[in-house]
């Protein structure tokens, strides 16, 4: 019976680093998907205000 429960007690030793591994992993993978989704709400913000804004002549008249 002792040792049974240090059995148990070994496979909870063990299986803790992975769940605290798990764990991180998750929290990598938010970060990146909430970085990468406020980026594409920039770019989009960027991309439909240059939609907008007036297109400026690419020569110059002083080219003539």
């Amino acid at each position: 019976m002792v040792v049974a429960n240090r059995t148990a007690e070994a496979r909870l030793t063990v299986r803790s680093p992975q769940r605290s591994e798990m764990r991180w992993l998750m929290a990598v993978a938010a970060a990146f998907l909430v970085v990468h989704i406020v980026a594409v709400m920039i770019w989009g913000r960027v991309a439909a205000s240059e939609a907008t804004a007036p297109v400026q002549a690419t020569i110059s008249p002083l080219c003539d």
